[in-house]
């Protein structure tokens, strides 16, 4: 059988390398921390589940099919997580005020309604600009703005339209979302099952390794972060030997070292009183107000079995908040209290609290990730060496798992 060697043992590596094995090949997954996932986890404490980062996958066809191939019961959210809050003074399902609320209607409806096509993005746009251009800055900055940074963890005014948006007109056919799905002990349940169902079909997990790229056989994934898989390739090129593979990885690991990356804080508070006035997913902040929140999920009202004992996850960071990764618990937990005290007007005792700071979480969506993806694109694939991540299929887990399975496709078509 034919071997592929896969590092990076996060989400997209777990699902890539689960594929290829179907499709027949001898995979390797090598990872350097002593865990697989990544990012995904889930703590256990006496009070109810945190979780690491994030806290579901979109519901999708392929999400779904994974999740009854690996047998896990799915948990579904709650009809209570159907509401979402954004802040403005207090949280509130609609932000805009009256007027803000007819210049946004007059002003999108009939674009999206009669010249749908002129909302297509620009070549390196901000999305802030476009939401200028399209929504009025009301909308903007109260609506899109904090939408936007609830999934990429930036505000929109390094964002880039096209990366984000332009997939809605891509002219291919619209995938089915139908909300959201975990696993009925957290998204530990799926990275448990992802690691028992790939040692059974015979994957070999090598934890806590590092490797070099030119000792492997067969083709190579790369599935880790840009900044990883730059350093890998860099370390891989041979000085004294020029071709066109040499030139193309340097290429390659030049461009991916432009790339930025994000930092994140996740923080999971356990309350001794209930917060019973916002009962809905959870609450998005506009950078508007100065906070450092970037948005919190109200983890008792998004899936069952999670209101044990009352629970909150606060979400910090962003390319331009490194600084928080260097505060101490305590005065991370003091910034949440104060902000808490701001935002929903609550000063409650907290029994226990998990936090989890990652110092290059995600990619910066930003112009220059969109030159990036640009350039990576034009050049001629080695056909040896795949790069496989968040910074090429999206942010999200399901976009990840969509790659995953071409990603297989293509290196079973050039490999198999």
């Amino acid at each position: 059988m034919k071997k592929v060697s896969v590092i990076g043992a996060g989400f997209a590596g777990l699902t890539l390398s689960l594929r290829l094995a179907q499709k027949g090949f001898t995979v390797e997954l090598f990872e350097k921390e002593p865990r697989v996932g990544g990012l995904l986890g889930t703590d256990r404490t006496d009070y109810g589940i945190s979780e690491k980062a994030a806290n579901a996958l979109i519901r999708t066809k392929e999400s779904e099919d994974l999740f009854k191939e690996l047998g896990i019961q799915p948990s579904y959210p709650l009809e209570s997580s159907k509401k979402r809050f954004i802040f403005r003074d207090h949280p509130t399902r609609w932000p805009l005020k009256f007027a803000e609320s007819i210049q946004f209607i007059f002003k999108f409806i009939p674009q999206f309604i009669f010249v749908k096509n002129k909302l297509r993005p620009k070549e390196f746009e901000t999305l802030e600009n476009w939401g200028h251009r399209h929504l009025g800055s009301a909308a903007t900055d109260y609506i899109l703005g904090p939408a936007m940074q609830g999934i990429y963890a930036n505000e929109i005014s390094g964002l880039s339209s096209k990366l984000i948006l332009g997939g809605l007109f891509a002219g291919k056919k619209n995938k089915r979302y139908s909300g959201l799905l975990t696993g009925p002990g957290g998204m530990q349940d799926l990275i448990d099952q992802l690691e028992s169902r790939l040692r059974q079909i015979g994957v070999k997990i090598h934890t806590s390794s590092t490797v070099e790229l030119k000792n492997l056989e067969g083709p190579v994934v790369l599935a880790t972060s840009a900044t990883a898989a730059a350093s890998l390739l860099e370390s891989s090129i041979e000085k004294s030997f020029e071709n066109s593979f040499a030139n193309t990885t340097a290429q390659t690991s030049k461009i991916l070292k432009t790339i930025k990356m994000s930092s994140l804080i996740s923080v999971t508070l356990f309350f001794k009183n209930e917060q019973k006035k916002y009962q809905g997913f959870g609450c998005l902040i506009p950078r508007q107000f100065h906070l450092k929140t970037l948005g919190i999920l109200m983890n008792s009202y998004i899936f069952k079995d999670r209101n044990g004992t009352y629970n909150e996850t606060w979400i910090l960071g962003g390319a331009q908040e490194q600084p928080l990764l260097a505060l101490s618990d305590l005065e991370i937990i003091s910034l949440i209290q104060t902000e808490r005290k701001k935002i929903l007007n609550l000063d409650s005792e907290i029994h226990d609290h998990r936090i989890n700071r990652w110092d290059h979480a995600l990619p910066y969506y930003d112009l220059i990730l969109e030159k990036a993806q640009q350039d990576l694109n034009q050049l001629n694939p080695t056909k040896k060496i795949y790069l496989h991540g968040n910074y090429l299929s999206g942010i999200g887990l399901s976009k990840i798992l969509e790659r995953s399975q071409f990603l297989s496709e293509e290196i079973a078509k050039h490999h198999g």
